[in-house]
């Protein structure tokens, strides 16, 4: 019985210590040109505006990628490396803005409108039929009355 155990344990235990070894690895800090491209795809090219410096083919983006890989070769963080071109380009060099003061309600306007279309949605009744006067449903049920021998005998074969 022990034996059954251990051999339906163990692989088991083996595979979670790959799964851990597997996380660390891959989890790990990226290369340091790995990590230089990764920042410059999310700073914005001050010639192009609308290009990351990645991608930009100017003279500008050009040193500011140059600028990217030294700071990271000189072991700078991410932040150190926008709070560089935050100071000297503004914060709109940043592509992804961080989520914070004008930029967070712009983060969150479109949920909560979403959630308002939701609530005003569902919260508000629904059209109003008036039920029908008293002499309206008699005379349709006259009618009912007057037809149904009619159904009736188109329904028998």
């Amino acid at each position: 019985m022990r034996d059954a155990v251990r051999r339906a344990v163990l692989p088991v235990l083996l595979m979670a210590a790959l799964a851990v070894v597997a996380w660390g690895v891959l989890a790990g800090p990226a290369a340091s040109v790995d990590r230089a491209y990764e920042l410059e795809q999310r700073l914005r090219c001050p010639t192009c505006q609308s290009v990351s410096i990645a991608d930009s083919p100017s003279e500008t983006a050009a040193a500011m990628r140059q600028e990217v890989e030294q700071q990271v070769a000189a072991g700078r963080t991410d932040e150190q490396v926008f709070d560089y071109f935050r100071a000297r380009y503004g914060d709109w060099v940043v592509l992804e803005p961080p989520a914070s003061g004008v930029t967070l309600l712009l983060w969150l306007l479109p949920a909560a409108g979403g959630g308002i279309a939701l609530v005003v949605l569902t919260t508000l009744p629904r059209r109003h039929v008036p039920a029908l006067p008293e002499e309206e449903r008699e005379r349709v049920r006259r009618e009912i009355d007057r037809l149904r021998p009619v159904v009736e005998e188109e329904d028998e074969p």
